[in-house]
């Protein structure tokens, strides 16, 4: 099995040297913007737009790079398919649950790598943007590599499902679009709850003062509303967390076995997409073929 492995970064080796490129070009991006809010223009700002384009900046490095992780994901599945890989594999001294079980192994070691270089460099951010290290920083690190791992199983088990790279590429946009789409539209309308309370809030403030509706802004009672929930979260995610891991995990062991029993069938049990033939015909080919075609009727 370590060969496979080896072989599955061996082959993804250019797409991770690129997402190390683009995490380096990010972080060097924020460093700058902290020197010039030190040194440079960002200074002759206001000392409050200072310290938000700072925040923002750490924020973006700590939460924002995380999707960078994305480009470190190995699935090779696509490319083995083309070069006709399992035809090779099935010679091979190892069983379709090792086969696919190298490609959970390198994802996972990849995952957890990547999570503590993170940890390590969002330690030093901490220090250069003299902010606080909270821990929850590698609960969220861990929960998007979860995430992402779960994903990538999606995508792997389609490929080996369908063994075509379009039927899997919809399938597997179609179930994440659908994850997606449920929780933005429960964000979306929790974001209107919390305009509609913050409206609220400020009118009977400003009625309490005897102002005019107008007066008082909603929007910091929208960025309360929104702190409350993060806290919420943060404590629902301390207490029970388990459930989370527990069911996540439940769903990559599915995907796990469903893999395996989809590698394990045979070419023939798959049907090949179904190509309509065109026929490419030139001006003298298609007269050509009128001719014959003639020349058949009068027979």
């Amino acid at each position: 099995m370590r060969g496979i492995i080896f072989k599955e970064l061996y082959i993804s080796r250019k797409k991770i040297y690129i997402s190390i490129a683009t995490y380096f070009f990010l972080m060097l991006l924020c460093v700058l913007v902290k020197m010039s809010a030190e040194f440079g223009n960002i200074r002759l700002l206001d000392k409050e737009a200072v310290e938000n384009t700072l925040n923002i900046t750490f924020y973006f490095f700590v939460f924002g790079l995380l999707v960078v992780f994305t480009g470190f994901l190995v699935n090779n599945v696509p490319a083995d398919l083309k070069s006709r890989w399992s035809i090779y594999q099935r010679t091979l001294p190892f069983t379709e649950r090792q086969l696919v079980g190298a490609g959970y192994i390198t994802n996972a070691v990849v995952l957890l790598v990547m999570c503590a270089f993170h940890t390590l460099m969002t330690g030093i951010m901490c220090m250069a943007f003299r902010m606080k290290f909270h821990a929850y920083y590698i609960y969220i690190f861990l929960v998007v590599s979860l995430v992402l791992f779960l994903a990538n199983a999606l995508i792997m088990f389609s490929h080996y499902r369908f063994r075509d790279e379009k039927r899997a590429a919809m399938f597997s946009s179609i179930i994440l679009a659908a994850v997606y789409l449920a929780i933005s539209s429960v964000l979306f309308s929790r974001l209107n709850e919390y305009g509609e309370m913050s409206k609220k809030e400020a009118a009977r403030i400003a009625a309490q003062q005897g102002l005019s509706a107008d007066t008082i802004d909603p929007g910091g009672f929208m960025t309360e509303y929104i702190k409350e929930d993060i806290r919420w979260f943060a404590k629902f995610f301390q207490s029970y967390w388990w459930v989370i891991v527990l069911i996540t995990a439940a769903v990559i062991a599915l995907l796990f076995f469903a893999s395996v029993k989809a590698l394990a069938r045979p070419a023939d049990a798959v049907k090949p997409p179904q190509k309509k033939e065109k026929t490419k015909q030139s001006f003298f080919g298609s007269l050509g073929g009128q001719k014959a075609a003639s020349e058949g009727d009068d027979d």
